[in-house]
């Protein structure tokens, strides 16, 4: 169908076919949620994350305790072994947050005022505020936390007006981020990006699990240290 005023037909993507379109004509449009993506944009992005990849894994070959580089150490000594899974994320915020701080020694108990950094992590909600926030919401936090050498982070969720913000802390109670996070996380972590390169690299095992039933492929989960994948 033309437009009012005699115009061209509508394009394919208008008619319903559900193709994004490959140019969008503005900027402001390529967004996250957005129901139309810059496809020409995200191929820049993805550019753009291949070569900071690839940056890092040189950069992880190079450098590293022990290794040389950067750490220090023979630089003759064997590059860095890849690494067996890599974390990627967009933190939304870091900030200083003053907290108050207990002497030591002779100054015991006098007390003062000290800076340290925080992760910033904004979810905005849709239905409802969560208190407290969600388990894997506080995850994410924590990752982003560890890996930017920070002590806590703060949660903050919005809905409409209204705005949560909840303490992340990773070296105290109740939750014990940092500890548990090296206990439990870390190690489920390790044995699924394993059990997925042992798959890829092995055409029988990953034919035997997708061709599988249910048991069948708990079995294999099992069996490669991945049983709390089962339900």
């Amino acid at each position: 169908a033309a437009r009012r005023g005699g115009g061209a037909p509508a394009a394919p993507e208008a008619a319903g076919e559900g193709r994004p379109p490959a140019r969008l004509s503005r900027a402001a449009d390529y967004c996250h949620g957005g129901a139309a993506w810059d496809i020409s944009a995200l191929r820049a992005d993805l550019a753009i994350t291949r070569r900071r990849l690839r940056i890092a894994a040189a950069e992880g070959r190079r450098c590293g305790p022990g290794r040389g580089g950067l750490e220090g150490g023979d630089s003759a000594s064997p590059p860095l072994p890849p690494p067996l899974v890599r974390l990627v994320g967009a933190v939304d915020g870091v900030a200083d947050e003053v907290v108050l701080t207990r002497g030591e020694g002779e100054g015991e108990g006098e007390e003062s005022w000290a800076l340290r950094t925080v992760v910033v992590e904004v979810k905005s909600r849709v239905r409802r505020i969560a208190r407290p926030p969600a388990l894997h919401d506080q995850l994410q936090a924590v990752a982003y936390s560890l890996m930017l050498r920070a002590e806590a982070a703060h949660l903050v969720q919005t809905l409409g007006e209204e705005m949560d913000v909840s303490p992340v802390e990773l070296h105290g109670p109740p939750m014990w981020h940092a500890a548990n996070f090296e206990a439990h996380v870390l190690p489920r972590l390790r044995a699924f990006a394993a059990a997925v390169q042992a798959m890829r690299a092995d055409v029988a095992a990953r034919v035997s699990y997708l061709c599988g039933d249910d048991r069948w492929r708990d079995r294999l989960l099992r069996e490669r240290g991945c049983g709390f994948l089962v339900k």
